[in-house]
């Protein structure tokens, strides 16, 4: 219950909190006045997410707005459909394209364009002719996200493999380009060093699904993350994993497996993985950097700096050509929904297109002046006494900020505001001071300066196939394939012999056909065709 105490009238206005998470503060309903205290509650994965932070603070300060984090604990996609089960739901919430198209057709959210319309001129300044992209089949915009205006690439981009600096310095720090060359090195520190810590060294690990045995198939082929598929030179959307790359990637795996460097729980969970990593044990893997953050910083604040991970993007042999890195101009893997329980709706939609502004953009990116950053030379700069103290500390953003789904809104790595400025603080300047000394040291072996510096240049898309929704008709056909690759694949890969791998690779094959793959190529065919028509008529 929420106490609203109003200096010139002298009482108390009380409001019942009605059971469950989904019901947001109504001391300001009816409320014309867009500052007025509020708060609404939005669901998140992070159960370390507060909102009393010195970024929140300031957002607070400028709209009115407080939001009240309801966390997650266990499987996203099962809480939310219990949560759209039972009617009883955050008033905000961040959903995958597919989670949002569930709610959309249950009328749980609310269409947005009317709100925008009245109350989101920030919003429609960084979208301009993007704004269409939102709207869904039907004419209606259900959901709000990030939109790229960068020019150029974000220098905290890495490739997603990554290699231990202890491993790179005792092979006298050699490329490794090829999965031969890493197999290699590997093999080589493992003889040497079988245990780490007084515990068993493990050569190589994942994550679990598709950070296993999905995401780093289609990167070492040196395609764009599009999820299990690939986009063709003729915009033919093709399921991925039954391509003759793929059968490599597996042969890599068993090949690990055979040689006792491959992780003897690599199918087990996630969390177990990122703990193996924080202990220093793991020295190789393919680990994006957004999920390998926090567990790197742990390994900093233990004292373990050589147990940090080269990020670089290893292909399948030296001719396969890297076009890995592809930026879209959306950012919608996780849309912001308004749904049917939040009262004045409109106060949302201001808060929002006040993190869109120039002024908000600076917070949600860089934080607060004096806490997170400084103004150097007319230049934003992340603070030395901040970056030192994040390193010792993984988890003071939690408690100071910028971070959350807020974060989410950013109009790009590389995008400048109207003060000529940029408008994140992922500069090279930035990124390199956040460097400890011996991740300098390690890049100057390359003659790199920035993990991003390995990467290919850039190529700006329209989306990315799974920022889409998905087709209906491909739901269940999906679901298929999924069992199919959960079932079929361990085997592929804990194979004893080349004969037990070919006929597990066959069979993998002739399943996924009967699972509708050809139908489920035409359906994304289509709906990719579609989208990119689209795209290019509003960007003539």
């Amino acid at each position: 219950m929420r106490k609203a105490l109003s200096i010139t009238l002298c009482f108390m206005l009380f409001a019942s909190l009605l059971a469950g998470c989904g019901k947001s503060d109504d001391q300001a309903a009816g409320s014309t006045d867009s500052t007025a205290p509020i708060t609404y509650t939005m669901s998140t994965t992070d159960t370390k997410l507060k909102w009393d932070t010195d970024v929140g603070k300031a957002i607070t300060a400028k709209t009115g707005v407080s939001l009240d984090y309801i966390p997650i604990v266990g499987d996203e996609g099962q809480k939310n459909d219990l949560w759209l089960a039972s009617g009883d739901y955050p008033d905000m919430m961040t959903l995958s394209p597919n989670m949002t198209g569930k709610y959309r057709d249950a009328g749980a959210i609310i269409p947005l364009e009317d709100l925008i319309e009245k109350h989101g001129p920030n919003i429609k300044k960084r979208f301009g002719n993007y704004l269409d992209l939102l709207k869904d089949s039907d004419g209606h915009i259900y959901s709000l996200y990030g939109i790229n205006l960068a020019q150029e690439a974000p220098a905290s981009a890495a490739a997603s493999f990554i290699v231990q600096y202890d491993v790179l310095k005792e092979a006298g720090y050699p490329e490794i380009k090829t999965l031969d060359q890493l197999f290699d090195v590997l093999e080589a520190y493992y003889k040497k060093h079988p245990t780490i810590e007084g515990q068993s060294t493990i050569p190589f690990s994942g994550y679990w699904g598709g950070l296993t045995y999905t995401n780093p198939v289609i990167s070492a082929a040196g395609l764009p993350d599009q999820g299990f598929n690939m986009v063709d030179e003729n915009n033919q959307v093709r399921f991925a994993l039954t391509e003759p790359f793929t059968k490599q990637y597996y042969q890599f795996l068993n090949r690990l497996q055979n040689a006792g460097m491959l992780d003897k729980n690599i199918f087990g969970k996630g969390e177990e993985n990122l703990a193996k990593i924080a202990q220093g044990r793991v020295l190789a893997e393919f680990m994006p950097g957004w999920l390998l953050s926090n567990a790197e910083k742990s390994l900093v604040a233990a004292g373990m700096t050589e147990r940090q991970y080269a990020k670089l993007p290893i292909l399948f042999d030296e001719n396969t050509k890297d076009q890995s890195f592809a930026v879209p101009i959306t950012n919608s893997s996780s849309n912001w929904v308004i749904t049917e329980s939040a009262k004045n709706p409109e106060r949302i939609i201001q808060m929002i297109d006040y993190l869109f502004s120039d002024e908000g953009q600076i917070l949600i990116n860089w934080g607060v002046e004096g806490v997170q950053y400084e103004i150097k030379d007319g230049k934003r700069m992340k603070l030395q006494s901040y970056t030192d103290e994040l390193r010792k500390n993984p988890d003071l953003a939690y408690q100071k900020g910028p971070t959350g789904p807020i974060v989410n809104f950013s109009i790009g790595d590389g995008a400048l505001l109207d003060d000529g400025d940029y408008a994140t603080s992922n500069t090279k300047e930035s990124v390199i001071q956040n460097y400890d000394q011996l991740t300098k040291d390690v890049l100057a072996k390359y003659g790199k300066e920035t993990w991003s510096d390995f990467l290919p240049a850039p190529t700006i898309v329209p989306a990315m196939l799974w920022q889409l929704s998905e087709p209906e008709e491909t739901k269940a056909i999906f679901r298929k394939l999924e069992e199919t690759i959960s079932k079929e694949v361990p085997q592929m890969i804990l194979a004893k012999s080349d004969a037990e791998f070919d006929a597990a690779w066959n069979r993998f094959v002739e399943q996924i056909d009967k699972a509708g793959k050809a139908q489920y190529e035409e359906v994304w065919t289509t709906t990719w065709q579609d989208y990119v028509k689209r795209y290019d008529e509003i960007v003539k």
